[in-house]
């Protein structure tokens, strides 16, 4: 009897040792690692720098191209003639066109005779303007020189003419063109000069300025003047 229970309890005994055994030798679950969420922001951060880099390397360089500095050209402005003047009658004198030789012929202006500037004339009518110049020079001026148009219109009159007389040193003479007046309102004006028997321009320019409208009162019928001659002592 105590023989039986005493190999019943070693079998006991054995099995209990393999259990254990058997229990050991079994594989283990794993353990799921806890992520620290710091560790996973870091990652994900590197990771996006990462492709920033690689995008940045990928895509060409711009090159800078420096542009061809611009090239000033000086633009010379040539002098322009004005034909129209708010002055007296006299201008600044002419040079002689032949040369290098000064003209001998010298010219003055006396007065205005007839028309004094910015007179009103009516639309179409004829008038008659008198200069009065003086010779200022050593020469005689002969029958052969010429009262010519310098600038602006001639107005219906020639554009040059005959002096027709001879004036003679420190002499004046009187000058008259006829002239018709535009059928347009407005401020006209005309430039003459005189040229001797070689067509040099000489002295000083002497012009008519009118304006064209209707005078505010009747004006006296004009005469045309008769050319006088200042014959010297």
């Amino acid at each position: 009897m105590n023989k039986k229970i005493k190999r019943t309890s070693f079998w006991i005994l054995v099995m209990s040792i393999m259990a254990i055994a058997l229990g050991a030798c079994k594989p283990t679950a794993p353990v799921e690692p806890t992520l620290d969420p710091d560790v996973i922001f870091t990652q994900a951060a590197e990771t996006v720098a990462a492709q920033l880099t690689r995008t940045a390397l990928s895509q060409p360089t711009a090159t800078n191209t420096a542009l061809p500095s611009p090239t000033l050209t000086p633009t010379i402005q040539l002098p322009t003639a004005t034909t129209e003047s708010n002055s007296t009658n006299a201008t600044p004198e002419v040079t002689s066109q032949t040369g290098t030789t000064p003209n001998p012929n010298k010219m003055a202006f006396v007065t205005d005779v007839t028309i004094p500037d910015g007179q009103v004339i009516p639309p179409g009518a004829k008038f008659v303007k008198t200069w009065r110049l003086k010779n200022t020079g050593t020469t005689t001026w002969t029958a052969n020189y010429r009262v010519r148009l310098w600038a602006g219109n001639s107005f219906g009159a020639p554009t040059s003419f005959l002096l027709a007389q001879e004036v003679k040193p420190n002499a004046e003479v009187d000058i008259s063109i006829e002239f018709t007046a535009p059928s347009q309102t407005g401020e006209y004006i005309s430039h003459w000069i005189l040229s001797d028997d070689q067509e040099a321009n000489f002295g000083n320019t002497f012009y008519v300025n009118f304006v064209v409208g209707v005078p505010a009162s009747p004006t006296a019928t004009q005469s045309e003047p008769t050319p006088t001659f200042t014959p010297t002592p």
